[in-house]
Parts: C-alpha cells; structure tokens; sequence
C-alpha cells in the first residue's frame, strides 16, 4: 500500500518538475469567425462536423468563412465466407467543404476509410459504426480548421 502511494506521490513529483504540461493545456488563437450554411449528405457525420466545428467559432474575428458542407458515406461488403455470409465491411467517408471568404474561394474535399469485422450482435456492429463516423467527422473537422489556419 505504501509502495503505491510513494510510486503515485514521486510520478507527481518528477512530472511536475520535468515542465510537464499537457498538450492541450495551452490555449492557442483558434478561433475562426464560421458561419455554417448547410450540410448535406449523411445526417450523422455533418451532425458530428457541426458540433466540433462550433467550439471554433468567434463571431468577432474579422475575418469570415462560411461554409457549405457536403458528406458521402458508403458500407460496402468486404470479404465473405464459404457460405456467402459477409465476414467484414469496407466503409468510406468523404467530404467536400466549399469556403467562401472575402479572401478566398477555396474548395476543400477529404476521405476516410477503414474496414470493420462483422460482428454477432447488431447492436454493437451498429454501435461501433456509428463511433467510425463520429471519428471521422472529427479528422474531417481538425483536417479543415488546419486549411482554414494557414489561410488566417
């Protein structure tokens, strides 16, 4: 018990006098002046864009980008077994955001893809795809706000 609780103290210790901070401890300006026009294509993908786009957004920023988001995602069958029951999916996501500024008019298109092993439970199967898709729409929404940076 007391071997733990040494251990636990001294880890505090040497990470708190190493300068360990973590890594998004420090806030940078991120903040964007987003306007969020309309969101086409699969309801729950932009639902997830939407909401982690949102914590982006300053209404005072000078500079404004509005956005039209169109988002495509496909489950296809990958591979089968002898009995011809599917054994896993293939699923692909893709993206286009259309970036309308008083600078610029850029057009930015992103994909995903990954497979997934059928699964004996639906629920999980469905369960699983879903957190896919909100994993997605996340890179999707950290891949744009890094093009939209470099634009700043």
């Amino acid at each position: 018990m007391y071997k733990k609780v040494f251990i636990l103290l001294f880890t505090l210790f040497i990470l708190n006098g190493c300068g360990y901070a973590p890594i998004y401890s420090k806030t940078t300006n991120n903040e964007l002046n987003l306007e969020l026009i309309s969101f086409d294509g699969d309801r729950e993908i932009n639902k997830a864009i939407r909401y982690n786009l949102e914590r982006y957004a300053n209404k005072n920023n000078k500079n404004k980008f509005i956005i039209k988001t169109t988002s495509n995602y496909i489950k296809n069958a990958g591979t089968k077994n002898l009995a011809g029951n599917v054994t896993s999916y293939n699923i692909a996501a893709s993206v286009n955001f259309q970036i309308t500024s008083t600078k610029i008019n850029k057009e930015f298109q992103f994909s995903e893809t990954s497979a997934i092993n059928n699964q004996n439970n639906q629920l999980d199967e469905t369960i699983y795809e879903e957190n896919i898709k909100k994993n997605f729409a996340e890179l999707f929404s950290k891949k744009l706000i890094l093009q939209l940076l470099k634009i700043k």
